[in-house]
């Protein structure tokens, strides 16, 4: 028989699953995990707080992980160079996989491999690099962000009135 426990919140220091934690599963189990305790991927949080739930269920010979990561993380505007919070929701999808067996089936999914040598599984590396793969390419603070003036540097949204002068340097 498989208990599962359901709608559980936590906060964690140290996003952790124990062994019995992922044998038994669980589902929607809420988390808050403050971004410090995450590894630094070069990414600045605008709040302090990660949140988000988690399941967890035995798929024959191996687990599946899925849920959501909510994070407010700030960027610059690639276009007027100002900071804005962007919400990132980010889709959890992880095979969980005993480290004796090779999944051999090509998938665009994430493995986690399990080994019995240690009675956990830490996730908080797997959850920063979800949030740092996010980031889009070209970040805007909003679609019609018209940027900065190349001849005054002020923002064209404040009326420059540099539009009818032609640069003349060569």
């Amino acid at each position: 028989m498989v208990n599962i426990i359901t709608k559980t919140k936590f906060f964690v220091r140290e996003m952790r699953l124990n062994l019995s934690e992922i044998y038994l599963g669980f589902k929607n189990k809420s988390f808050k995990i403050s971004y410090k305790d995450l590894p630094d991927r070069g990414i600045t949080y605008k709040n302090n707080l990660i949140t988000g739930y988690i399941s967890l269920k035995n798929e024959n010979r191996y687990y599946r992980l899925e849920g959501k990561l909510y994070a407010t993380t700030e960027y610059v505007c690639v276009r007027c160079l100002k900071n804005f919070p962007f919400n990132i929701v980010q889709k959890v999808n992880i095979l969980m996989v005993p480290d004796t067996e090779r999944f051999k089936q090509e998938i665009n999914i994430d493995i986690i491999y399990i080994n019995n040598y240690e009675d956990y599984v830490d996730l908080k590396d797997v959850f920063a690099d979800l949030i740092a793969l996010s980031e889009p390419i070209k970040p805007l603070c909003d679609k019609n962000c018209s940027g900065i003036c190349s001849y005054c540097g002020t923002e064209k949204t404040t009326h420059c009135s540099c539009k009818d002068q032609k640069d003349t340097s060569v």
